[in-house]
């Protein structure tokens, strides 16, 4: 199964002690990679449809990224056969634009029946794969709840959304959403693991999806629990911000 992980910082950090670490643990996913960030308020996305691993060697083009990207937010994923498609426009992250951001999208799932759905605003992303109609989704129902409620949370309309995603499309989905200065977790199946790092100038946050911990230190479990609709949690900087689960009842 496909792996995603995230950075998040106060300030435009490189992820070069991590990135590659990432791309060694999750080398059992063969079917091309990619990587967000941002840079003045602007998205930017780098693709390959490449395996992440040449022999026992990150590949080249993953490995420069790492080391000259440097951005508050740093997502990736690196993918395999189940997420559809060979070309590299078909690989995670996604980039749209909607509630005056610039966003970043990356999921991992299964047993999603969404591949059908139409958005009703444009752009449409081109890729035929369930993980842009996952965000097609988020961003028309996010534009609909905030027109509808425009003095609520986005946290709290995100939460409601997925809730009609989940009752839209039922399935399994872990995913991040980002913008220049938020990130948004989701899943209602994978553990993802989370570390809080003091670096030289600051502190940095690392989530990924990946079993095993990218470095030592206190990574600290995520687990959905059974009984919720999934684990949602708001980050900022290297700080999270909330971090509970996604009750039944609307407004909870």
């Amino acid at each position: 199964m496909c792996d995603i992980f995230a950075l998040s910082a106060g300030y435009n950090y490189t992820a070069k002690d991590y990135l590659p670490i990432f791309a060694e643990k999750a080398k059992q996913n063969m079917n091309g990679w990619g990587i967000g960030f941002f840079r003045n308020g602007n998205a930017f996305v780098e693709k390959s449809s490449e395996r992440v691993m040449i022999g026992d060697q990150v590949h080249e083009g993953f490995q420069r990224l790492a080391r000259v990207i440097d951005s508050r937010i740093i997502i990736s994923h690196i993918s395999c056969p189940l997420s559809g498609g060979s070309h590299s426009a078909h690989n995670n992250p996604f980039s749209l634009s909607f509630l005056d951001h610039t966003w970043l999208f990356v999921n991992v799932g299964k047993d999603q029946d969404i591949e059908q759905y139409q958005t009703v605003n444009k752009p449409r992303l081109e890729a035929e794969v369930n993980a842009a109609r996952i965000f097609e989704y988020l961003r028309d129902h996010l534009l609909a709840r905030i027109n509808s409620y425009p003095y609520g949370s986005l946290y709290g309309a995100l939460r409601d959304v997925i809730r009609e995603l989940l009752s839209d499309y039922p399935g399994f989905y872990t995913f991040f959403l980002a913008n220049e200065s938020v990130l948004f977790g989701f899943s209602n199946f994978r553990r993802l693991l989370l570390m809080k790092k003091a670096e030289t100038i600051g502190d940095i946050l690392i989530i990924t999806s990946v079993k095993e911990r990218l470095s030592p230190g206190g990574w600290v479990p995520i687990n959905p629990d059974k009984e919720s609709l999934g684990k949602l949690m708001v980050i900022a900087g290297p700080d999270v911000l909330y971090l509970g689960d996604i009750k039944n009842t609307l407004g909870a």
